[in-house]
Parts: C-alpha cells; sequence; structure tokens
C-alpha cells in the first residue's frame, strides 16, 4: 500500500491549533505538540491547502502533502499570506485522471495554454529561516527541492521526509484523516475537534 500524507503543522501550541479547526468551521484531529509544531489534520481534505483553515489562520503554518506514488508538496503560510509553496510530481498521471470543475480547469488552462498557478512562491530563505530555528543544518537543501528524477529515486530518504524533519516537524509520515481509524497505537493521543 502506498503512502498518502496530508497534514497542517502550526507553529503553536495544540490550543491554538484546536482554536483555528474550530474558528474555521471544520472537523479534525490535532496531535500532542512537540513544543515548537502541532500536527492536525482535517476531514475532507483534498490534497491542497483548506481555504477555510487558511483564511482563519493567524500564526505560521505549514500544509504537507507526500503521495509516495505520485510526488509531494509543501505550503508555508504566515497568517492567511501563502509565503513558501513548492510542488513536485514524479508520475506521468494525466489531467483527466482528476475531478476538476470548468473553473478549476480555466484557473489551469486559461486560453488552453498550461500555467503555473499564481500562487508559485519558492524562496528557500523561508526554509532555511525554519530550519535554523530548529536546530538543523540548511547546507543540503536545494538539493531537496529537486525535481529530477534520477535525484530523487537515488536518496535513501524521501525528500518530503527530510525537508519535514529539518523543520522540526515530528509527525508527517501515514498521517492524514483517512487513515485515524487505521492505525490505533499511532492516533490514541489525538484530540478530537
Amino acid at each position: 500500500m502506498s503512502e498518502f500524507s496530508q497534514s497542517y503543522h502550526l507553529l503553536s501550541s495544540k490550543e491554538k491549533a484546536v482554536e483555528l479547526i474550530n474558528l474555521a468551521g471544520e472537523q479534525g484531529f490535532v496531535f500532542e505538540d512537540n513544543n515548537q509544531w502541532t500536527t492536525f489534520v482535517i476531514l475532507g481534505d483534498e490534497f491542497r491547502p483548506s481555504d477555510s483553515i487558511v483564511e482563519s489562520n493567524k500564526e505560521l503554518l505549514v500544509h504537507y502533502v507526500y503521495a509516495e506514488d505520485h510526488g509531494w508538496s509543501l505550503s508555508i503560510f504566515k497568517q492567511s499570506t501563502l509565503i513558501f509553496k513548492f510542488d513536485c510530481s514524479w508520475d506521468e498521471t494525466n489531467i483527466e485522471d482528476f475531478d476538476f470543475d470548468e473553473e478549476e480547469l480555466i484557473e489551469m488552462f486559461g486560453d488552453g495554454e498550461v500555467s503555473a498557478p499564481s500562487d508559485e512562491i519558492f524562496d528557500l530563505d523561508v526554509i532555511r529561516i525554519l530550519v535554523e530555528e530548529a536546530g538543523n543544518d540548511p547546507s543540503d537543501l536545494e538539493v531537496l527541492f529537486t525535481k529530477d528524477p534520477e535525484v530523487i529515486f537515488a536518496m535513501e530518504s524521501s525528500c518530503a521526509y527530510q525537508i519535514a524533519e529539518k523543520l522540526g516537524i515530528l509527525n508527517y509520515a501515514w498521517i492524514s484523516a483517512d487513515s485515524i481509524d487505521m492505525d490505533d497505537v499511532l492516533y490514541k493521543n489525538v484530540i478530537k475537534v
């Protein structure tokens, strides 16, 4: 079975994460914090940041997605402002494989030309500062944000895992709202919101 992880990581306490979920009008699960990041998941997520979570956010927030056979993404928000975004895909999935509505397709393709999303932001200094604040070495960040399949598959551990670890995020692997019922040990101390 391939891993599909999707989680949020709030640079604040679990109480603030519970408050954020409630303020956004969402339902989800909050993990114990690690004195830096608090991990949470929300029900009904679709592998992109929830508008209601982002709009309600008052802290620094990371949205992390790792789909083992497909790719990974990392978005960072300061309050509701996107300050970093990276997407990497290594499969050959066709756009027809997804259930996009007409408005989403127009936004992506416009007049038939493929275009990068307008919110694409890649500022490695944002990551470097967070890695240093977590007490980790930022020297190899450039290689971890590669989109070269040969480099990606030659690594012992996935780029997504290594970035999460460098940021000081503890709960990232095999984490999603859909997997809550599948692993009672991992989820025994979560708070349902």
